[in-house]
């Protein structure tokens, strides 16, 4: 067995500026696997903190990274030896060990379950004081379940209001959420988060540890793990009604997130994308962005207009550039200055960037602390935080006289002051909008730049009404007898602004959840479903391996003549060789496509078609849209090792940046995206951008 944790290779340059990063590399090892006796063997192989390998060179992709052990792969395997090659690499993040609190156990009393339901409501648990010093018993936290977006069961942490704020607080009245995110490869039922604010036991709100569904938390906390979250907000109303519950309800609107280590970029990426939930924020140990805390700069170089695209990809991540939308919202870092995980310049940078744009924070840099010690979210200067957010907050929806924000992606930006944008003018580059409220005229200014498409929130349509609104110096007038909510403010190419009612533009435009790079095909609603040919079908297990292994998703494997009754989820789309594809009913919209006689076509944003004629390792991925909002991811391959090549590209880890599509060619093996031949964005109307490459 080989544990590449333990591999050392000399001489090894600890760089301790830059955090555990600067010990990252990656390296190959062979072995072989014998078979004894004269019969198949079936054997299930276990891949922790591997990434991919090959069994006598039959190569397996997505392996176990984090070392959830849920899918490992199994072999029949014939007598003698095999050769197995393995690439290794060393990731800190995955493979470093973070010591758990203990946890003392009690005895514990509970009715026995009766189809499916507890006998009666009630149980104990004994506690023994073996200190000389007083203690405070509080309140174990309960586990809690829900359906996820995707279809599958998951689950978070939740600990009501404790008996003494229920003294304290009217029963009719309605408190925030909590929210606690965990760091990378900790599980939400550990001790250590469970634990987590034991010395906070009176907080005047509801205590939520979301799961992220896996202890990686899906995607660092983005489009699968902030979907989590709000499922289980959502499902906080279930269990008062459940529990019969007669307390303070829940406001599930009014948010104040805090996280650790990965949990603190969530909190940051929660912070950025649903402002207007959002009352306090504390990132505790927090990265700035993946880009900042994982090496970049060793990829291979490459065409800058490339490269602008890959980053403009990972733009809805980088936090850096988003700092805009957490003005108005008070903002807590805390960073231990001996943190050789995370270096605390992450924190120290983010509080020098909300000061630039205007946003004051509080920042508190323990000395002589690491990256993680008992105790670390309930520090003094983190109670108090709390407590000021949680005893000084009101339900108060009012809009401020002035703001402004940042949009990367509309399928994940929430609302700012009660906007909402719907699409971008150029889908890849930043959107911003600014809003000025003058009172002696009642008044809106919005001034708007790369906005395509903008609608007012519900909860804070009060604010709007009565008012005179101008978009970049036009005056908008909406209609009186329909609904504010549901009226769009669309943006034209002269500057100038029109109101719409008509909903035909969601048949055939980019929205919602359609929106993003290839991983928005994670943004699903309902389980993924996977179209493949016969001689893809291992593939297609590989793929549904990898969704569950890393998300815990579900998907269902079909021929690719079995789609007359697709599901409500998105789907994946293997095709292999020359082939015209119809099991896409919006395959009409997609400007790849496939000749027969020619090969894969490409439709640029100027009409002009480039044809990339069938050879050994073409391959492409990319979007479309399916049934209603869903999405469909399409991986090609001109033959088997090009489709394999393509579809390693369907998202597993966090941070990697894949646009909406790529084509690519062999070369691509050893370049890596020096090697492509087009990749870039789709805009709203599903066709090429201008600021796409194809060569």
């Amino acid at each position: 067995m080989v544990n590449p944790a333990s591999l050392c290779f000399s001489p090894l340059i600890r760089i301790r500026e830059s955090g555990f990063i600067g010990l990252q590399y990656q390296a190959w090892a062979r072995g072989t696997l014998t078979v004894d006796g004269d019969k198949e063997r079936t054997v299930v192989l276990y891949t922790d903190h591997v990434l991919e390998f090959w069994v006598d060179d039959e190569h397996h992709f997505g392996g176990d990274f984090y070392a959830y052990r849920k899918a490992p792969l199994v072999l029949h395997l014939q007598p003698g030896k095999h050769k197995i090659d393995v690439r290794i690499v060393r990731d800190v993040r995955a493979m470093g060990a973070v010591g758990e609190p203990t946890a003392v156990d009690g005895s514990l009393l509970l009715p026995d379950l009766v189809e499916g339901r507890l006998a009666t409501s009630l149980g104990s648990i004994s506690v023994r004081n073996e200190d000389k010093n007083w203690i405070e018993v509080i309140e174990e936290p309960q586990k809690i379940t829900y359906l996820h977006p995707g279809g599958i069961v998951s689950h978070a942490i939740l600990r009501p209001p404790s008996d003494k704020i229920l003294h304290v607080i009217d029963p009719r009245s309605s408190l925030p959420v909590v929210i606690g995110l965990h760091g990378a490869g900790v599980e939400t039922d550990s001790a250590q988060v469970r634990h987590s604010f034991d010395e906070a036991p009176n907080l005047r709100g509801w205590v939520l540890f979301p799961s992220g569904v896996m202890p990686w938390s899906g995607d660092d906390w983005h489009r699968w793990g902030i979907a989590d979250i709000e499922a289980a907000v959502a499902a906080i109303p279930r269990w008062i009604t459940a529990m019969e519950w007669h307390g303070p309800g829940v406001d599930t609107e009014r948010w104040l997130v805090t996280g650790h280590s990965n949990g603190g970029q969530g909190t940051w990426y929660v912070l950025t994308h649903k402002p207007d939930k959002i009352v306090g924020a504390a990132p505790v140990s927090g990265y700035s962005s993946i880009q900042a805390y994982v090496p970049y700069h060793f990829w291979y170089e490459a065409d800058p207009r490339i490269t602008a695209i890959l980053h403009s990809s990972l733009s809805d991540y980088r936090h850096e550039l988003l700092l805009l939308n957490s003005c108005g919202i008070t903002v807590h870092q805390q960073h231990g200055s001996l943190d050789d995980n995370v270096p605390p310049s992450h924190s120290r940078r983010l509080s020098l960037l909300l000061s630039e744009v205007g946003c004051p924070s509080e920042y508190t840099e323990l000395p002589g602390k690491g990256h993680y010690f008992e105790g670390v979210m309930t520090t003094q200067n983190l109670l108090e935080f709390y407590n000021n957010i949680l005893e000084g907050e009101a339900a108060d929806h009012s809009v401020p006289s002035s703001f402004g924000f940042v949009v990367a992606d509309p399928a994940s930006m929430g609302a700012k002051g009660g906007l909402v944008v719907d699409q971008l003018l150029s889908s890849g580059l930043l959107g911003r909008v600014k809003a000025e409220f003058l009172a002696s005229t009642r008044t809106w200014h919005l001034h708007t730049s790369n906005i395509r498409r903008i609608h007012f929130a519900p909860a804070t349509i009060r604010n709007w009404l009565g008012t005179k609104i101008y978009i970049n110096g036009f005056r908008i007038q909406l209609w009186e007898d329909v609904p504010v909510s549901s009226q769009w403010l669309i943006l034209l190419n002269n500057g100038s602004c029109k109101v719409c009612c008509d909903r035909g533009w969601l048949r055939d435009q980019r929205h919602g959840h359609q929106l993003g790079g290839v991983h928005a095909i994670l943004d699903t609603n309902g389980r993924f479903s996977i179209s493949t040919p016969r001689k893809a079908f291992p593939l297609a297990v590989q793929i549904s391996r990898n969704l569950f292994q890393y998300f815990g998703a579900d998907a269902e494997i079909t021929g690719p003549n079995q789609d007359d009754q697709p599901g409500e989820g998105n789907r994946i789309s293997l095709l292999l060789g020359p082939t015209t594809d119809g099991s896409s009913q919006a395959g009409q919209f997609s400007p790849i496509s496939l000749d027969k006689g020619r090969g894969l076509v490409v439709r640029d944003a100027y009409g002009r078609t480039t044809v990339y004629g069938f050879q050994e390792g073409l391959g492409a991925i990319f979007l479309r849209p399916s049934t209603a909002d869903a999405l469909e991811l399409v991986i090609w391959g001109s033959e088997l090792s090009a489709l394999r090549h393509a579809a390693r590209l369907v998202p597993t880890l966090t941070g990697i940046g894949q646009p909406d599509f790529i084509v690519f060619d062999k070369g691509c093996a050893w370049r890596g995206a020096a090697g492509v031949l087009a990749l870039g964005i789709f805009d709203i109307f599903w066709n090429i951008s201008e600021h796409s490459v194809v060569f």
